[in-house]
């Protein structure tokens, strides 16, 4: 999965990296031209993003940063690709 925020739509979307398919896509409250991160707290997995817009894109800018709660994996699934 590849997650890109780089887009002047301020939206945030999750691509099948082998497919190209989008798999998810979600609002953000400013353009997130910025590397989304995955961390884990507690065995759940969650992506932020740096909402900052503005600069030489020339969308509204923004102060936040927004995360997200991955869905948990079967482990058993997980280990079958």
């Amino acid at each position: 999965m590849i997650f890109i925020a780089a887009t002047r739509d301020e939206k945030i979307r999750a691509f099948d990296k082998m497919t190209g398919k989008l798999l998810w896509q979600a609002d953000l409250p400013a353009a997130g031209i910025a590397t989304p991160t995955v961390y884990e707290v507690n065995g759940k997995e969650y992506i932020v993003i740096a909402c900052g817009g503005g600069g030489k894109q020339l969308t509204k800018s923004g102060d936040k940063y927004v995360a997200f709660a991955l869905p948990a994996v079967n482990s058993s699934a997980a280990g079958s690709h």
